[in-house]
């Protein structure tokens, strides 16, 4: 009966997963026996009670008893099932390990683009090792529409918003092909606007990282969505014979930061803002991740929508202490990868 009953959901190849599981059939039993406890005595109450001649009906005195029962345990069930979704949800949502390996996930009309830490990118495929937390920055090209990624084996889905980053991240136990959906509408394309991601074991994670081609890995779940695709596959970028794969991250990441060097100088961004002190603008030295202050008194933390918003639309936010200092907006100024490099030369900054 268990085992029928998991088999009614896709095939949980995270931890977080089978948290969100174990949640799910805890509201379906709660819904289940709070029915049962009102259906059964109304059945028998219709027949025992039923209408007979000379019967007449008894008044009911108040039952403080009772009432109170029916008040507290609901509410302390109640009570239970937030506290349980809030401490998924934090941990499913509000933050990626700090040892994640961060992916950065590009979607278009109709396909998906993967971009890895050392520069490589794959075209509706992901690769993942095995029991490593992954962490997937999710946006759409600044003039294409609102997409949704969606895995339904790792229970997670983040919309893709042109001009805004969305994160989410997991974690897979399960080796195997895992399939993704687009779950927002966005146009003619979106039933087939499916990928896939590739949990890989370490061996074979290995060769891939290094250019070699690999076995893929069997399907797990949603055996009949399978994408047509080989059942082969080798990384789009080889690696250097003389360079080590974390060389190959590093340099990666000092060119995308050299990139957005280039980009704050010839926008006119040092004019106004420096990575010392404050000048005419705040400075930017280890802002990334930090806590500002709004002159409305609210506190945001500086992440990467923070830092496009407020080069996009500088008055959205105004920091405390800058109101009188007017920022000219730049929407539409910047493509997609110099916003990218402009955010990763900010977070270098730290």
């Amino acid at each position: 009966m268990l085992e029928m009953l998991k088999n009614l959901l896709p095939t949980a190849a995270t931890e977080a997963a089978h948290q969100w599981d174990q949640l799910f059939w805890f509201l379906i039993a709660v819904s289940v026996a709070f029915f049962l406890i009102v259906m059964i005595p109304l059945v028998v109450f219709i027949f025992k009670y039923r209408k007979r001649v000379g019967r007449r009906p008894t008044p009911i005195a108040h039952n403080d008893t009772i009432e109170i029962l029916w008040t507290a345990i609901p509410s302390v069930i109640l009570m239970g099932i937030f506290a349980w979704g809030w401490i998924v949800y934090k941990d499913l949502m509000m933050g990626a390990p700090s040892n994640s390996m961060e992916i950065k996930v590009m979607a278009q009309k109709w396909n998906w683009t993967f971009q890895y830490p050392d520069g490589r990118t794959t075209s509706n495929e992901l690769f993942v090792p095995v029991d490593i937390p992954i962490k997937l920055l999710i946006t759409s090209k600044s003039s294409d529409v609102l997409h949704s990624f969606y895995v339904p084996n790792f229970r997670i889905k983040k919309d893709a918003v042109p001009g805004m980053y969305n994160i989410a991240w997991f974690n897979s136990n399960i080796v195997g092909q895992h399939i993704v959906f687009c779950a927002e509408y966005c146009g003619a394309g979106h039933s087939q606007m499916r990928a896939k991601v590739v949990v890989l074991d370490p061996e074979r994670w290995d060769s891939w990282q290094w250019g070699k081609e690999i076995d893929l890995p069997e399907w797990v779940g949603f055996g009949g969505m399978k994408l047509a695709s080989n059942s082969t596959a080798t990384s789009s970028t080889k690696t250097e014979a003389n360079g080590s794969l974390a060389q190959n991250t590093q340099v990666h990441a000092d060119l995308l930061i050299k990139q957005g060097e280039k980009v704050f100088q010839s926008k006119g961004c040092i004019a106004c803002h420096s990575a010392t002190s404050d000048s005419i603008g705040p400075s930017y030295q280890g802002l990334f991740e930090s806590n500002v202050l709004l002159a409305d008194g609210r506190q945001v933390v500086a992440d990467e929508n923070y830092i496009r918003e407020s080069i996009e639309n500088p008055m959205a936010k105004i920091r405390k202490g800058f109101e009188n200092r007017v920022m000219p907006p730049y929407p539409g100024q910047l493509s997609d990868e110099e916003f990218d490099a402009l955010v990763a030369y900010i977070k270098s900054n730290r």
